[in-house]
Order: structure tokens, then sequence, then C-alpha cells
């Protein structure tokens, strides 16, 4: 479930984060209203809990923000990376006079930026590899080929597509149509997409652990709880703004945290660095 919530929409997001907190807060406050609070000889024991819950509530929540942006900076600048070493890679191969090897490399570059926002990054594929994304079957010669064991791979498109673009790398070295120096940054080039991108893959999600986030929702539960059972003096209007302002506050912190997970193309940061590559290459 929880996960589920951080690849909806945002107003789904936000819309989990009020309607919960209300229907939580509301009773405890109708009931509060309705007693009589002539005697406040609890105040001072209500209000240091009251302290203490809710400066549990600023650590923890404060906590899983720094966590959020944390990774999602990181899987941010990953990907920005990647983008990078993709775009040195097609500069190389764009300083030559395009022929049909050439421009089939270019390709394979750009086809797997867009299978990696069509899948990878898509909102299904938010984890980093799509769960339902298409399978294409690559196979491979070993040295027992001769013995009729040729094994078959089954990869993910962007995984196999990433595989293409090295193919299409020494199918220019085959040609013999750049010079050896350029070859070689062209490899070295290779060389550093694939390793960069299998650090974007290690990233783990969520980016806010699971004990985290449980954590945060039981103290969060024990705060609204408190709010709206506590009255905070004798007049009603006081009570009011005491829980809708608290309420806004607590949505708002659950809002941030689930939000700045979205590391899909959902995310601005996430899907305009793919469109500028896809604007100038593809």
């Amino acid at each position: 479930m929880y996960e589920s919530i951080l690849q909806s929409p945002s107003i789904v997001r936000f819309l989990v984060c009020v309607i919960p907190a209300l229907l939580i807060v509301v009773p405890f406050a109708r009931a509060a209203l309705k007693m009589d609070h002539s005697s406040r000889q609890d105040d001072n024991v209500m209000t240091t809990g009251m302290r203490f819950v809710g400066a549990a509530f600023i650590f923890i929540g404060s906590f899983a923000n720094f966590t959020a942006w944390q990774g999602a900076s990181s899987a941010n600048s990953s990907l920005k990376t990647e983008l990078a070493s993709l775009s040195a890679l097609s500069e190389t191969i764009l300083d030559y006079k395009q022929d049909a090897t050439l421009s089939d490399a270019i390709s394979k570059i750009t086809t797997y930026v867009q299978t990696v926002h069509d899948t990878e990054l898509s909102k299904i594929g938010i984890r980093g590899i799509s769960d339902n994304s298409t399978v294409l079957i690559r196979t491979q010669k070993t040295k027992n080929s001769a013995l009729g064991a040729t094994p078959v791979v089954e990869r993910n498109s962007a995984e196999q597509q990433a595989l293409d673009i090295r193919s299409a790398v020494i199918a220019i070295e085959q040609a013999n149509i750049v010079n050896e120096r350029d070859l070689n940054r062209m490899l070295k080039q290779v060389d550093d997409f694939q390793t960069i991108r299998r650090n974007r893959l290690s990233g783990t999600w969520p980016l806010v652990p699971q004990v985290v986030i449980g954590t945060f929702l039981i103290i969060t539960l024990a705060t609204l709880v408190l709010i709206g059972w506590y009255p905070t003096g004798p007049r009603k209007r006081l009570k009011l703004i005491q829980v809708v302002g608290s309420v806004a506050v607590i949505s708002s912190v659950w809002f941030s945290v689930l939000s700045t997970q979205d590391v899909s193309v959902q995310s601005a940061r996430f899907n305009l660095p793919i469109e500028a590559f896809l604007s100038r290459y593809g």
C-alpha cells in the first residue's frame, strides 16, 4: 500500500494525507468541545505530553523529509550523469560525416533514452525497472555454442538497448570509419555509461524505509489524538483554529515526505533532462 501511494498522482497523495487526519481528529475535537472545561488542573500534564509528542513528530518528520530529499537528489544526479555520458558519446559520433553505421549508433542511443523514459521511469516503473515492461530475448554465443548449448537470456528492454549501444560502437570499430583516438574515446564513454547505469539501478526505493514511515505514522496518530482531545482553552474558536492549523501542518509534512520520493517522469526534475536530450539528439 505504501508503494502504491507513492506511485499515485499528486492529488491522490494529497487526499491520502488530509482525509485520514480529519477523520481521526474531528471526532476527538467534537467530544472535547462538548465537555465542561472549567477545571484546568491537568493543563501542565497535557501540555508536557503535547510538547513531547510534537517534538517526536518534528524530529521523525524532518528525518523522513531529509532522507527522501537526499535519495531523490542522488537519483536525479545519477540520471543526469548517465545522460551526460551518452551526450558525450553522441557528440563524438556526430563529429564525423554521418553514414549508416554512425546514424544507427545515434538511433540506438536515442531509442534507449526514450525506453528509459517510457519504462524504467514511467509511472509503473518508478522502482527503476518496470514490472510489466516489454521483455526482449537476447541470444548470446558462448564457448559451448558449438555443442548446441546457446543460452537464451531474457532482459528488460532498456537493458537490451543498453547492450545494443555497445554493439553499435563495436560496429563502428569494425567499419573502420573513425580514427583510433576517437574510437578509444567512444569505447571508454560506453564503459562509463554502463557503469553509471548500474549505479542508478542499484539505488533503493522507496527512498524512506517502511520502518521509518511506520514509526512516523504511529507518532502522527498520537499527535492527532492529543490535538483533538486536549482543548487549548474554554473558547471553541481557539480549539477550531488549533485543530485546523495542526491538521494542515501534519498533512503538509506527510505530503512532502511522499511527494519527494517521486523519482519517475511524473516529476519535472526527472522528465526535463530526458526531454532536453531527446530534443537535441532525437
